[in-house]
């Protein structure tokens, strides 16, 4: 790129990188709006009651025998008891633009098209489909665990090539640890440079995080 040409300098605090587990980065941009994080827990019955019962069957009877003065039945308060069944992992939701200021193919398109590649399978050689996303095997040993995340002021230009698993996101002063685009949204300007490529656009990313979310989780996020 020649001197003469002037970057827009994004603050670090509106700026997201996304970066393969070698630490690669295949995009940075500058958020669009908000962002939202989602965390969530599943909760059930202590005890599932079922259908109902002949206890329940005779209650009812009695009720009615009784014009409602009387009745009973195996189910009591206590068994609506709410214990933890699970957690979800961590749920990002946010939208980033890109800005044309020398080359709109190099800082437009590209860097919104291995967004776009990120939640899709590959082709094999025999014209299988290659999942996205890291194997059972490498999520269950933690051999995919990164430990080269984003720096605060890298610059996008990495490939996406069907070995990025996974991907870590700096959000801001956040950042988050092998994540998996699930969603990649693209939006872009009708208007063109002379190679007909737009010179803005945006793209609004939905991401997981691999893992249940934990309390030591979101101390590592907010930590940056």
């Amino acid at each position: 790129m020649p001197a003469a040409y002037n970057r827009l300098t994004v603050p670090s605090g509106s700026k997201v990188i996304i970066s393969s587990k070698e630490g690669n980065v295949l995009a940075s941009g500058a958020l669009l709006e908000e962002y939202t994080l989602s965390v969530s827990s599943e909760f059930g019955q202590l005890v599932d009651s079922g259908e109902n019962t002949a206890f329940t069957v005779l209650g009812g009877a009695l009720k009615s025998l009784s014009g409602g003065r009387f009745g009973f039945s195996s189910q009591f308060k206590q068994m609506g008891f709410q214990i933890w069944k699970g957690t979800e992992p961590i749920q990002l939701q946010f939208s980033l633009e890109f800005h044309y200021t020398y080359n709109a193919r190099i800082e437009v398109l590209y860097p919104i098209e291995r967004l776009m590649k990120l939640p899709l399978p590959g082709e094999g050689i025999l014209g299988n489909l290659i999942p996205p996303g890291p194997s059972v095997i490498e999520a269950i040993t933690g051999t995919n665990a990164s430990n080269v995340p984003p720096s605060s002021d890298s610059a996008g230009g990495g490939e996406v090539t069907g070995s990025d698993s996974f991907v870590n996101i700096r959000l801001g002063g956040m950042l988050f640890m092998g994540c998996i685009i699930t969603q990649a949204e693209p939006t872009f300007s009708k208007n063109v440079d002379e190679n007909n490529c737009s010179i803005y656009g945006r793209i609004s990313i939905t991401a997981k995080t691999m893992y249940s979310a934990t309390k030591e989780t979101i101390t590592s996020v907010m930590e940056g």
